[in-house]
């Protein structure tokens, strides 16, 4: 038989004192308390992830809430501005259908205008006479062999009559360009708002879409890290068990 040497005898009683179940059980017990502590700082660690990603879902679902209710806004908005477009447009087509009416009047009256002129033209020179009094009532007009004799007070009437004439004729041109200007106005400003009308419903779509995919993303992150939470609980738990056993076999089998 082979004597062992001092140093492997002090070496195996320094191990048997170690390796005794009460020690073994200590020892399995400081890494239970180890393990402990660490789960407890991870614990509290992910408690305060999981109410940073609670509150981030909590501010993301309301500015969800806060999208649709602009959505909802928008489109009864949009809604409005329609029947007030509507409305507009049936006041336009009665407008249309007054100037219509106007244009015929206009062209009565110049076929009226026409048809005395051909009848003034007709008259003898004192029933001219007589038509130039009526058109000019300060005008005292007399017939002669050379045409007319009018006083100097029907004269400046009758120029002044003329130059009216004039003046009202440029008047009435302008005032349909300036018609015709602001009807071109209107419909620039139908084509700007439906266009503005447009812009913004599609803002509102691409702000809502963002929105619905900020979501998802934050459900999918907290849906992960819960993942996380649980996989880190059960592998603790599986370490404990393991540690545990394995210490009181050891303890039992010496």
């Amino acid at each position: 038989m082979t004597t062992a040497t001092p140093e492997i005898t002090t070496v195996a009683k320094k191990i048997g004192f170690f390796a005794d179940p009460f020690h073994l059980i200590l020892t399995g017990l400081l890494v239970i308390s180890l393990l402990g502590g660490v789960y407890f700082f991870e614990s509290k660690k992910a408690d305060v992830l999981q109410a940073k990603a609670d509150a981030a879902n909590t501010l993301a679902q309301a500015a969800q809430k806060a999208a649709l209710d602009s959505q909802t806004q928008n489109a009864a908005t949009q809604l409005a501005d329609k029947a007030t477009q509507q409305a507009l447009a049936a006041a336009n087509a009665q407008l249309a259908q007054a100037n219509q009416q106007l244009q015929s009047a206009n062209a009565q009256l110049r076929s009226q205008l026409a048809q005395r002129q051909s009848n003034d033209a007709a008259l003898p020179p004192s029933g001219q006479a007589l038509r130039w009094q009526v058109l000019v009532p300060q005008a005292t007009v007399t017939p002669n062999a050379a045409g007319f004799q009018v006083d100097p007070a029907g004269a400046l009437a009758t120029i002044d009559s003329l130059e009216e004439l004039a003046t009202d004729r440029q008047s009435i041109v302008n005032l349909n360009s300036q018609i015709d200007n602001l009807d071109s106005t209107i419909v620039n400003d139908n084509k700007a708002l439906s266009t503005e009308q447009a812009a913004h419903a599609s803002d509102v779509a691409n702000d809502a879409r963002q929105l619905a995919a900020a979501v998802d993303e934050n459900k999918k992150v907290t849906a992960q890290f819960n993942a996380y939470k649980a996989k880190s609980h059960r592998n603790f738990f599986r370490t404990v068990l393991i540690s545990l056993g394995v210490g009181v076999g050891i303890g039992l089998k010496l």
